[in-house]
């Protein structure tokens, strides 16, 4: 039973689902080189596009595949857990078309938000309606433009969207902080032990008396105790 105002749709009542690009299928003289995703920038949740490449495309196609603000990403298949990944495109390349591979959801903005909605098709509900419909085979699922219209849209009010969808973002933006402030601590930790241990030379010169410490830790250094972030002694 669905909380109250609460309502289920068909995705293609709510949304339009858009087909990419073809690769290599542009023969016409006239085809311009513009950037394109493919699967391979669509991950779980976000885009990666340090490796974003161009694709030969007529110019009357480029309206029909290019990419619009809100448009939410979503892959046709590969691995059982990459079914149904994508993230929200932020026009973050102006232009920027779409593989054949990679399905554009276009949401009704008077209707559905669009980061509530990549969150649902990315949540244990959506990926399993994903994978009760795929076409399987050894490790890989599949899945097609029919499917991924008929996939049954829980819709709360508008403003509830928008709401469930601003506390996930801040919690991706604290997981995304809280990571990267490990890496640079891990990175200073070390740093710090670079600076203090050095080779000892070959010929034993500074191996007398050294606190008691390995004779790769330079006396300089003794004064500090060398603990890893995790706190984790140090060995």
């Amino acid at each position: 039973m669905l909380p109250e105002g609460w309502r289920k749709v068909a995705l293609e009542q709510v949304a339009e689902v858009r087909t990419g690009l073809a690769k290599g299928k542009q023969n016409s003289s006239d085809a311009i080189s513009l950037p394109y995703l493919r699967v391979a920038n669509v991950q779980d949740g976000h885009l990666d596009l340090q490796e974003v490449k161009l694709i030969e495309v007529e110019p009357h196609q480029v309206e029909r595949y290019s990419l619009k603000n809100g448009d939410i990403l979503m892959t046709e298949g590969g691995d059982f857990d990459k079914l149904g990944r994508g993230a929200v495109w932020r026009s973050q390349i102006d232009p920027c078309l779409h593989q054949n591979h990679v399905f554009a959801v276009r949401a009704m903005p008077e209707v559905v938000d669009p980061g509530y909605l990549s969150a649902l098709a990315a949540s244990e509900y959506g990926r399993s309606y994903f994978l009760s419909c795929a076409k399987r085979s050894t490790n890989l699922a599949s899945i097609n433009s029919s499917q991924l219209k008929a996939f049954p849209v829980l819709l709360p009010p508008l403003s509830e969207q928008r709401a469930i969808s601003q506390i996930l973002a801040a919690w991706d933006h604290a997981i995304n902080t809280t990571g990267r402030l490990l890496e640079n601590s891990q990175s200073q930790w070390h740093a710090l032990l670079a600076l203090t241990l050095h080779v000892p030379s070959s010929n034993g010169a500074g191996s007398g008396d050294n606190g008691g410490y390995p004779a790769s830790v330079q006396p300089a250094f003794l004064a500090f105790r060398l603990l890893p972030p995790d706190g984790a002694a140090y060995h």
